[in-house]
This record gives structure tokens, sequence and C-alpha cells, in this order.
């Protein structure tokens, strides 16, 4: 029997729903699975029982809570898809909107991230869960199989001057040898997890954690990241490093 799916987007861009559309296998998703609830191809107003419900974006409204509770109630299993569903996303920079994870207000079994979530990942993603197959992320960050990958050490003698490089200075591909650290570039590779393919940082641009942490709080890996090296005081007073994708963990 196929496996019936309900895909929901809370306060989002639409990106990691684009992306799932966009892929080479979705035609294949699409005939292995029956499609109970997904208000972009279809006109299904109802949350029926499924087996998989994977929801999109954060939570940003108290009317969403509700609807959200909804959906576990209806899924078997739940899955955050997106950095803005597995950690808050991009809203967190808000200072007028609450941004939260969905794992807030449910219990999920599971979560897809990235922002958005990179194709090949996704799609491996999908097909194990067409098949009943626990997910499987990577346990490493970024820097262990990093392009860039050198023999740098964090010290505080890294001293951090720059978000990203200038205009000029952004170097694709081979081009793009020397770690973003040695240049004083902040790059949170050091705390993201691995999964992405380097697509930022083949682009010449450093890693912005989209892919959130191994382990533990987003924004306490961050301060403990950054009390390793050195911030230019401009940089000190940023609040868009730490939330750049997450708040703090709060506990209710």
């Amino acid at each position: 029997m196929k496996p019936r799916f309900i895909l929901i987007s809370m306060t989002s861009c639409t990106g990691c729903i684009s992306t799932l559309i966009s892929l080479d296998i979705f035609p294949q998703f699409l005939e292995r699975t029956i499609i109970n609830y997904f208000p972009f191809i279809s006109d299904e107003k109802d949350i029926n029982e499924c087996e998989v419900a994977l929801v999109e974006g954060c939570v940003s409204e108290e009317s969403q809570i509700i609807f959200l509770r909804k959906v576990r109630r209806n899924a078997k299993k739940v899955f955050a898809f997106g950095t803005c569903a597995c950690f808050g996303g991009i809203l967190s920079l808000s200072s007028l909107k609450k941004a939260e994870p969905i794992s807030n207000h449910i219990e999920i079994d599971g979560i897809i991230p990235g922002c958005p979530p990179p194709s090949k990942l996704l799609g491996n993603c999908l097909i194990r869960l067409i098949e009943n197959k626990d997910i499987t992320l990577s346990e490493k960050n970024m820097c262990a199989n990093c392009p860039l990958r050198g023999n740098i050490e964090i010290n505080s003698n890294i001293n951090i001057t720059k978000i990203n490089p200038n205009p000029e200075e952004i170097r694709l591909g081979e081009e793009n040898s020397e770690c973003f650290l040695k240049k004083g570039i902040l790059c949170l590779g050091p705390i993201t997890r691995d999964g992405c393919e380097y697509k930022c940082i083949k682009m010449g641009l450093p890693c912005e954690g989209c892919m959130g942490p191994v382990s533990k709080d987003f924004t306490s890996n961050i301060i403990n990241y950054l009390s390793l090296i050195e911030l230019s005081q401009e940089l000190r007073n940023y609040t868009g490093i730490y939330y750049r994708f997450s708040k703090p963990n709060i506990k209710r």
C-alpha cells in the first residue's frame, strides 16, 4: 500500500516546497505516494490521517499552533522540513515577530535541514520515507570535508573583521583555495552540520549555518564558538550573527 503524505506550510518563503517540486524524483514521489493534503497542487482542504507529514516554515502566529497540533494528531510521523521548521529560520532576525521551530509545540520524528534543503539530501530523505526507513543525517561538521579545509586551528589568534568577502574578493571553485577564517572572514562551518554539498563555499561565500548544529542548541553553539576567536568591535555588536536562523532555546 502506498504511504499517505501531507505537506504543510507555516510562515515561510515556500523555498523548501519549490525545491521539492523541482526535484528530478518528484514525479516518482507522486507515483509512489498518496497525497492527502498539499495546497500547492491539490484542492483538498481537510487534514486526514497519513503516514508522514512534512512541515515547512516556522511558527509565528498562535493560530498556527492549533493547526500544527491537528497535523500531529493525524500523522504517524512528522518531520520538520527546512531551516525555518527545524530551528526558526531567517525570521529569527525580526524583533517584531516570533519565529519558533515546530518542535516547540509538537513532538517531531526528525528534521530535514537546509535553506532550502540540498536537493541530493532531500531526494534521499523522500525515498527513505516512502520506504518507511529512518532519515540519516551527517554527524560531522562542515569543516570535516570542506574543499577549503586546511590545518587551521580554532583559537584566539584568529581575528575576524568581516561577515562576507568584498565583491572584488569573491573567488569561485578552485580559485577559492584558502579557509575564510584565515582571511578574517567569519565562517560558521566549524559548528554547522555537513550535508549541503558546500554550495555557498564553492560560490566564494562562507557558511552561514543554515544546516544547523550537529547537536545541542543553535545559539549556544555560536556563543561557544565565538568565544574562541577575536571578533572586531563592529561584529560584536551585530546580533544577526547570533539570531540569523534561530533564537535561544528557552524551555517553556
